[in-house]
């Protein structure tokens, strides 16, 4: 008597959404059904496939790739992969036809438990009607789907997943996108160092990121994904999707018109300005001190036995200076310049009077940049016009429009170089009065940039270092207590009539 071998099959079944699988109900009933029908035709169920949350609108699904080798090997003799309906396994039908075939050459059948087909001419064409129909199905989802977006699109909502800096929220029910309070600030900080043009745009990627600048995984944006932020219109409140433009109604990161000086910017490709190169954060002297010679303080970091350490030097033998001792003796020079209360505040009143009519100049200035902007734009028009009536070629056009657009690019520099200078009365006169009274406190807190800018003004043609002391020959009128209100920015005086020579840096030569 002939034993006949039980055949061996394996179930799949899967759900598309999170939701279900919570449920967990539509798992079951799969399973359930399939199983039975397992049992009913004589199945011996060798392993089950469950695939949670995943479309079908792909084959590249974690347990179908699973199933797939399970049926590959031919140890685990399989005849059948039994599914609850067509679309559980594929809403493709070129997946689906694919994946038939695939099976087929392991010699595995596909069996449905609620839509019959046979290996016969009949059947396989209700077989591929049957996955036409989970075609279309899928289809008019899609473009349900997509009508739905259009139309949230024309209503202004972005609805889907939101850039770096917004948050994907929902306004009365309805899902848009909002700024977020600690990224959104650094996007706009990101355009602004961009829009001058005074650093390198991998330089700003990577000073962006040690500030905080991640996407929502933490991870530092890569230089790809960066410059197409820079290119997104979505930072100033612009939707753009299915070949369509629309304003959205949710608050925008930045201006408009701060996203176009930062294209102009891009367009030109600028460099980083030489500043950048010659100044350093470890040494914010270098260049600043002269000795008796007239030759320039340098400084470098020189290598020891164990670590590196910072030292000042002015290229000659027997002239380095320990870095951290230096400065604190430049900053004591600093202080012997420091002003009393009674001076600050009749300083305060003069300093008042010339911010107002600094800043109603600066105003004038703004106002003529941006009607030469204006200007500009208005060339840019006439220019395409004349091109679209025949008036001028296409060569011509292109010169004349890079010309306009590299005028544009300067003229907004200098225009935001203005709207920096916009400032709070108290706050600048409260900065003032500190720094006149403790000199060498805000110059140590400060960062390199403002540190230049005090030790230029305070020492307009900087200091010389001779004889271990520092001196200097011109000094900022503010710190001048004789004429504390002169009309004047600085004055020249004998080295030895204006501050007590001291011997601040004693002892501070080190050799390496």
């Amino acid at each position: 008597m002939q034993i006949t071998q039980q055949k061996r099959a394996v179930l799949y079944v899967r759900v598309s959404t999170k939701e279900q699988v919570d449920e967990g109900n539509s798992l079951s009933t799969q399973e359930k059904h399939c199983r039975e029908y397992a049992l009913k035709n004589g199945y011996e169920v060798a392993e089950v496939f469950i695939e949670q949350g995943e479309s079908a609108k792909t084959a590249l699904r974690t347990e179908l790739q699973k199933l797939l080798l399970y049926c590959s090997d031919k140890k685990n003799k399989l005849s059948a992969v039994i599914i609850y309906k067509l679309d559980r396994l594929s809403r493709n039908t070129d997946d689906y036809s694919q994946l038939r075939i695939l099976l087929k050459r392991y010699g595995v059948e596909i069996k449905s438990t609620s839509e019959f087909f046979e290996n016969t001419p009949q059947g396989k064409f209700m077989e591929n009607m049957f996955a036409n129909v989970a075609q279309f199905d899928n289809d008019v989802r899609a473009e349900r789907c997509s009508g739905g977006m259009k139309d949230a699109m024309r209503e202004g909502r972005y609805v889907w997943m939101a850039p770096v800096g917004y948050d994907n929220v929902k306004i009365g029910g309805r899902s848009t996108i909002a700024p977020n309070p600690t990224m959104g600030p650094f996007i706009k900080q990101t355009f602004e160092l961009v829009a001058k043009n005074t650093h390198a745009i991998e330089d700003i990627r990577k000073m962006m990121a040690v500030l905080g600048l991640r996407l929502k995984n933490g991870k530092p944006l890569s230089k790809p994904y960066f410059y197409s932020m820079l290119r997104n219109r979505t930072y100033f409140g612009m939707l753009e999707k299915f070949g369509e433009s629309h304003k959205g109604l949710f608050e925008p990161v930045l201006e408009e018109e701060l996203f176009n000086q930062v294209q102009r910017v891009l367009r030109m490709r600028g460099k980083k300005m030489s500043q950048y190169k010659l100044d350093s954060e470890d040494f914010p002297l270098r260049r600043f001190v002269f000795d008796a010679e007239g030759r320039k303080l340098t400084g470098s970091w020189s290598k020891g036995r164990s670590k590196k350490y910072p030292f000042y030097r002015f290229g000659v033998r027997d002239s380095n200076y320990n870095r951290d001792k230096f400065q604190d003796a430049f900053m004591g020079y600093m202080d012997k310049f420091q002003l009393n209360d009674d001076l600050i505040l009749k300083l305060k009143l003069k300093l008042g009077e010339k911010l107002n009519k600094a800043t109603s100049d600066e105003q004038k200035d703004g106002r003529k940049l941006r009607s030469y902007l204006v200007e500009l734009q208005e060339r840019q028009n006439a220019l395409i016009k004349k091109n679209l009536e025949g008036f001028i070629s296409d060569s011509i056009l292109k010169q004349q429009l890079d010309m306009i657009e590299q005028e544009m690019t300067s003229t907004q520099i200098n225009l935001t170089s203005v709207q920096e200078m916009e400032m709070d009365f108290d706050e600048v006169l409260g900065y003032v009065s500190h720094y006149l009274k403790y000199p060498s406190v805000v110059w140590k807190d400060a960062n390199l940039d403002k540190r230049l800018k005090l030790q230029w003004f305070q020492f307009p043609q900087g200091i010389t270092f001779k004889n271990e002391d520092y001196g200097t020959t011109q000094l900022a009128c503010l710190f001048k207590t004789k004429d504390a209100f002169s009309a004047s920015l600085s004055f020249s005086v004998d080295p030895s009539g204006i501050e007590p020579l001291t011997s601040g840096v004693q002892n501070r030569r080190s050799t390496i």
